[in-house]
């Protein structure tokens, strides 16, 4: 295992005892208070910690390869994680706003501010430095899981910032002729960032759900992969090529046509692949390549699913 897999499991087990230390310490809160935020504030962070010990698990898998049960691999693996994370954290959040729009219809919630405001401000300020510092992990690991990982913490992050915007509110209003909306401010916060914040999740998920349907990646990365299989093709006298391209979480599979002019030694093109391989692995360390040489072409049509009738039309 390398240093920079053993880091990433190492961050993920600590995100997991973090988050479960802000639950115990969120409920305890969350009874004091009378807080319904507070409460769910730290029910996220009780499931976040189950769902970061598969983050851990999910990592060794995707890098341990293909085995004699999945032949290529298990790169679909990371995509399928990130699509049931992001439903249940985008479920909790609609749980959370309903609940909040069941407390404003039936005349608010008094809270303790006081007990509250102690725990919230210490899980906003620990969950946004946590997910900024995720953030900027998984930029460097190039790594979906990590980036899942942060924002959930952004996630919880705010919904804190939510709860302390009410408490604010609620000391404002109590000066005013206007205390008896009080009750009413913990709720309406709450419902304004859930919905502010969900619809990144929302996009997260389909994302992944696209991934999981072996989409093509973005056109950015088709554009990159086009510029370094090009001026190869072009410098070694190829007629052409194509290239196929699906990215699972981390992993990008890409299988390439090379078109020939005429017949190569085998073991010029073996040397020439290699180049290929070599430039692709420069651009992603997770990518899984093959490059398949052609003169003929006719038979690239019949590898790809098609109805029996017409597959014999390309038969000689």
């Amino acid at each position: 295992m390398s240093s920079k897999t053993e880091k990433e499991i190492a961050l993920l087990k600590f995100s997991t005892i973090v988050s479960f230390l802000f639950a115990v310490i969120g409920f305890f809160f969350a009874a004091k208070s009378g807080s319904q935020s507070v409460f769910f504030d730290a029910f996220f962070s009780f499931t976040s910690v189950f769902f970061t010990l598969i983050s851990a698990k999910i990592v060794k898998l995707v890098l341990k390869g293909d085995d004699s049960k999945y032949h290529f691999g298990y790169g679909a693996f990371e995509p399928l994680f990130i699509v049931l994370r992001s439903l249940f954290t985008i479920c909790v959040n609609l749980t959370l706003a309903a609940n909040a729009v069941r407390t404003i219809l039936a005349g608010g919630n008094h809270i303790g501010i006081s007990w509250a405001a102690l725990y919230t401000g210490l899980s906003a300020a620990v969950s946004l430095a946590g997910a900024i510092f995720l953030h900027r992990t998984a930029r460097k690991m190039e790594s979906p899981t990590m980036f899942a990982e942060s924002k959930s913490w952004l996630n919880d992050g705010l919904l804190s910032v939510a709860v302390l915007l009410s408490f604010a509110g609620i000391f404002i209003l109590q000066q005013t002729p206007a205390s008896g909306l009080t009750v009413y401010m913990d709720s309406v916060i709450t419902l304004i960032f859930i919905v502010w914040i969900t619809p990144q999740f929302v996009q997260q998920f389909l994302f992944n759900i696209k991934e999981l349907l072996t989409a093509a990646p973005s056109p950015d990365i088709q554009k990159e992969m086009d510029d370094i299989i090009r001026p190869l093709v072009e410098k070694h006298g190829f007629s052409g090529f194509k290239i196929y391209s699906v990215q699972r979480g981390r992993t990008l599979y890409i299988l390439i046509h090379v078109y020939l002019a005429e017949e190569r030694k085998i073991r010029e093109l073996d040397k020439i692949r290699k180049e290929m391989i070599c430039a692709i692995r420069k651009y992603n360390s997770f990518s899984d390549t093959d490059i398949i040489f052609t003169i003929d072409t006719t038979w690239i049509p019949l590898s790809v699913p098609s109805e029996g009738e017409k597959k014999l039309d390309f038969y000689p």
